[in-house]
């Protein structure tokens, strides 16, 4: 748990995808899957997601 949990990963078609590298499957947030963003995006939301794991809370996102 001392490791972040959550990668990018650019698409294809230029987009970006939150990962969650446990599962290799896009992040969620409100049963939507996290991809089709902008890097800026799924940066920040990885940021947020993955300081929220290391830290032991729930996070708002997923």
């Amino acid at each position: 748990m001392n490791e972040p949990r959550y990668s990018l990963r650019q698409e294809k078609n230029g987009t970006w995808t939150v990962l969650d590298v446990i599962t290799r499957l896009p992040a969620a947030s409100d049963g939507k899957d996290l991809t089709g963003l902008e890097e800026d995006d799924a940066r920040d939301i990885m940021d947020v997601l993955n300081r929220d794991y290391l830290a032991r809370r729930k996070s708002p996102l997923v």
